[in-house]
Formats: structure tokens, sequence, C-alpha cells
């Protein structure tokens, strides 16, 4: 079965994250990469069977979440405009004989359309201030009734609203613009966009373009140094994994899943304000 398009290939050139060590950053993060993988194993479990078929991992990176979701579907596909990251993908999840790999972006998919059951698309979005075009990319290359499975740094945290309302800004909750994280000195110099966006706005983007938000979760709840320093690992993920659903409900974690279904636009009415 070929799911690539003619004109699927693309020169290699270096992207902006190229000479970042990936790797490295998550070994120093073991419980936020804990905490996501509990938050996936969770939405996978509102997946039917029928739905397990092939799933495609947008901006898969070096293969993190391969071990989660290989045993899960009977062929994956993960895409990353990385060359790099891409040969260190091949080598950590070289025991799974079910993914193939595939150089793409995630605004241009190398898919024909309607090829995929379910999409990932984990850590990327906070890259772009506007992530529509990934979402209409997805749209495209998901069957009907196909899941996305969403992450994206969430603007509105407990501890950024903490700072927002000590500012004097009460407002903050309700503005639905994008926060670029950079300091001044690297949106100077260009470097690689780090949003943290509205829940809201992105909801309202996947409504737009033809997804129905299913569950959310928040995640990553107890990132915070003094908490991961003096409570045990364990004992954090016990937590993390009771909290997720519950803390969801107002948008609590840094960080926010959305499993959502592909549908015709006319079925549902988007959300206004």
């Amino acid at each position: 079965m070929n799911l690539l398009t003619k004109n699927n290939i693309i020169k290699n050139v270096e992207v902006p994250y190229d000479s970042y060590n990936y790797a490295q950053f998550w070994e120093k993060r073991n419980y936020e990469d804990q905490a996501e993988k509990i938050a996936l194993k969770k939405l996978f479990q509102k997946i039917p069977s029928s739905k397990r078929n092939l799933i495609i991992d947008i901006g898969g990176g070096f293969g993190r979440l391969g071990e989660i979701y290989a045993p899960e579907f009977k062929k994956c596909f993960l895409v990353d405009p990385s060359e790099k990251l891409l040969n260190l993908a091949k080598k950590k999840l070289k025991n799974f004989k079910n993914i193939e790999f595939k150089k793409g972006s995630g605004e241009k998919l190398p898919f024909k359309e309607n090829s995929f059951d379910v999409a990932l698309i984990i850590r990327v979005i906070h890259h772009f201030q506007n992530p529509e075009k990934f979402f209409k990319e997805t749209s495209r290359i998901l069957k009907p009734q196909g899941f996305l499975i969403l992450e994206f740094a969430n603007k509105i945290h407990f501890l950024a609203c903490l700072r927002a309302w000590s500012r004097g800004n009460l407002k903050f909750t309700k503005q639905l613009e994008s926060i670029d994280q950079r300091s001044p000195k690297s949106i100077a110099a260009e470097t690689i966009p780090f949003l943290n966006h509205h829940p809201k706005f992105v909801i309202n983007l996947l409504n737009k373009n033809g997804f129905e938000v299913i569950s959310i979760l928040s995640v990553s709840n107890f990132r915070h140094h003094f908490l991961k320093k003096v409570i045990p690992l364990p004992m954090l993920l016990f937590l993390e994994s009771k909290i997720q659903k519950i803390a969801a409900s107002f948008y609590f974690g840094p960080s926010i899943f959305i499993l959502a279904k592909k549908i015709k636009p006319e079925d549902f009415k988007i959300k206004k304000e």
C-alpha cells in the first residue's frame, strides 16, 4: 500500500533545530517525559480498535514516543524535517519493525489524502504563531472519522495566571493571543519561535478545520523544580495520573493534550467565545 504522493522528495537542508540536543534535553526531564506518556496511553484507550491501523507522528524528532505508539498500531510513520533527528530515531527504534521514517514538514506532508487513522502532533505547534496550516494538512491526510492527538504549551497555566494577576492583568485568561516566550535578544536574532497558546484559541482553530474535541488532559501539572526535588518520581507520576482529567477543566498545567476527531465542518457549530 503506497501512501506517498508522487512529489515526495525533500532536499536535505538543515532545519533550525538541527544543532539542538533533544535527547540530552529529555534526560533531565524524566517526570515530564513520563507524564506525557501517561497522557498518550489514556487517549489511545479512547480510540477504537478499528482505528488502530495507521498512525503518523508529525514532528516525531528522535523517536521519543515511538515505544508508546508502536505496540498500539499495525503501521507507524514518523515524520520530521530533520535528517539528523530521523537518523537518531532509526537507531532508537530499530527493534520496532512496524515504524517507517520519512522526511517531511507538518505544513506539507508527503502523503495522499485520507491515508491515516490517527495523527500525533506533540511539542510542535509552539514553534508557530498560527498553527492552522498544520491542522489543515493533518485533516487532509486523516481518514474520515480519524483522530488527532495534539499537545501544545498552555498560555494560561496556573503559574502564568498568578504572574499575570500579580501584575494587575485580571483579564489574562480571556486574552486569546499567543505569547512568544523568547527573550528580546532571541527575537532580534530571529531564532526559532517558542509560543504558548491559549486553549480556546487552539480549540477554535481545530473546530474551524473540521475537528471535534473529544477529550482534554492537563499534563506535567507538577512541573516545578521544588516539587520534583522533594517528591519521589513514582509519587509524582501517581498524582499526575490522577489529576490530568480533573485539572483539564481549568487548564491548570503547562502542557495541554487534546484528542479530536475529524468530522464534516457542517456537522457542528464553532463555539463562540
